[in-house]
């Protein structure tokens, strides 16, 4: 089966939350077939959803795992809010897979509430010890271990990188999911914003309404600008938030790529394959026979800096070349 085909029959099987994406194809006799979960925090519909799916199989291939011979993978895109999470996190629990690879805070929880034994790894989660998931990065024990995508201090660079593209910043707007995103990261931004002379206040969101509602925060257009903190809830949305900042034309920095890819006007981001590449090598070492919690949690070493000049243009900014010489990409 070649991926072009799995990879069509994931998103064939985007159809509903409910839907198990079974991929499952009669498995040669002389092959042992090992059973893997997969949970994500994104709409079915949505491209994350779509990138994830091609990326894990991609990284299952590269290394020696193919589904429908040796590999059963069973993936539940469940969507941000917290029940469907959970109703995933116990189906999928329920299926007694070897280990289960997670993206995210919000699946690492629903999936820790559903498991204490079956082995859990985890990519695209922040600070995994302040927000309790493990107890010690180089020992983590029991069954969970994984990576690791951002410091707190990132939210230093977010400052920068947006002074540096704006000189007229004078505010910001964090924006942020009320429910999800850890406390940790508004002290270091207001610290670094308060370096900068810059005024920073709180936008936390729930829903499309309160998105619309972050210009309140804010109070003015003028000198204003967005931080847009990581969370599941933020990247499903992220049109919605684009759209927003582009009414108001206000200069904004993402935490993921795919803001950028769709309209937005920088992000400084982990790399997500990296990721990916990263929790599927730890879930290779336990299937051959290693202990997640002997497994020591890791951080992300490789971030992504993205800026679109057609964005910039039209919110009326030019882009230094002192910052178009750090940029990984540049979308034109």
């Amino acid at each position: 089966m070649t991926i072009d085909i799995v990879r069509r029959a994931f998103v064939a099987s985007l159809g509903t939350v409910a839907a198990a994406w079974p991929l499952t194809v009669r498995a040669q006799p002389a092959q042992r077939v090992r059973h893997v979960g997969v949970l994500t925090p994104y709409n079915e519909q949505d491209t994350a959803a779509r990138d994830d799916a091609d990326t894990f199989i991609q990284q299952f291939k590269r290394i020696g795992w193919n589904i429908g011979q040796n590999l059963d993978l069973q993936y539940r895109a469940a969507g941000t809010k917290e029940e469907q999470l959970r109703s995933a996190a116990s189906e999928l629990a329920g299926l007694k897979p070897e280990v289960i690879l997670v993206m995210g805070s919000a699946a690492l929880k629903a999936m820790q509430a559903s498991t204490d034994t079956i082995p859990i790894v985890f990519v695209g989660v922040t600070d995994p010890v302040y927000q309790g998931f493990v107890a010690n990065r180089t020992h983590p024990g029991g069954n969970v271990t994984g990576f690791s995508v951002f410091e707190f201090s990132l939210g230093a660079t977010w400052v920068q990188l947006l002074g540096d593209v704006s000189p007229g910043l004078r505010r910001v707007a964090v924006v942020y999911h009320r429910e999800t995103t850890p406390g940790g990261w508004l002290p270091l931004i207001q610290s670094a914003a308060s370096r900068s002379n810059l005024e920073v206040s709180e936008a936390p969101v729930l829903d499309d309404v309160e998105i619309d509602n972050i210009i309140a925060v804010l109070k003015t257009t003028s000198g204003g600008g967005l931080i847009v903190l990581p969370s599941a809830f933020t990247l499903v949305h992220r049109q919605r938030i684009i759209d927003f900042a582009a009414h108001y034309r206000l200069p904004s920095i993402y935490w993921d790529n795919r803001f950028v890819d769709d309209g937005g006007l920088m992000s400084y981001s982990y790399n997500l394959y990296e990721q990916v590449r990263q929790g599927v090598a730890y879930v290779d070492r336990i299937l051959k026979g290693e202990k997640a919690g002997d497994l020591p949690v890791q951080d992300t070493t490789k971030f992504n800096f993205v800026i679109n000049l057609k964005t910039a243009k039209a919110l009326g900014l030019t882009v230094p070349g002192s910052l178009l010489g750090r940029a990984d990409a540049v979308v034109e």
